[in-house]
């Protein structure tokens, strides 16, 4: 008998019991440490290769299907600052949102994971028109107003 992907989901709600239970060091509880790396892997080793995929020259720019992109010095230090404290999610997203819309001089912004994680937002906020609780009716669309998304052929 297969395993159902939604048993396997409902199994992940007990972690943060398992983290109460039975809590770790952070590795990042005394400043950043490197991961350890296994024994075996030479230190010359690309770390895709390690595990049997091959990196690839991009000449296309950008693009989520091939990792996005290689972070700026600026952008790792500021993720290196980012990593010392926790903060409430939604506080995080409203004051990168203001400070996004202070820098463009637009109404909002918003960071996502790539390119398609930020299409799959756009889209639901314009189905559901901000709404949280038809935010979590998706992907059911029923009785919503806007249920159509027309996006070019190319």
């Amino acid at each position: 008998m297969f395993m159902k992907r939604r048993n396997v989901i409902k199994g992940f709600t007990v972690l943060p019991l398992a983290g109460t239970l039975f809590p770790l060091r952070s590795l990042f509880a005394n400043g950043v440490q490197e991961l350890p790396i296994a024994d075996d892997l030479p230190a010359a080793t690309n770390i895709f290769q390690s595990i049997g995929v091959e990196p690839i020259i991009n000449c296309r720019g950008t693009f989520t299907i091939i990792g996005g992109s290689v972070e700026r010095p600026e952008v790792r230090a500021a993720m290196e600052a980012a990593s010392k404290d926790f903060v409430q999610y939604d506080e995080l997203a409203d004051g990168i949102g203001k400070r996004l819309a202070e820098l463009t001089g637009a109404e909002w912004g918003m960071v996502s994971a790539g390119c398609a994680a930020g299409m799959k937002h756009i889209t639901a906020a314009c189905v559901t028109g901000g709404n949280p609780e038809k935010l979590i009716r998706i992907p059911d669309l029923t009785g919503f107003e806007k249920s159509e998304i027309i996006i070019p052929r190319s």
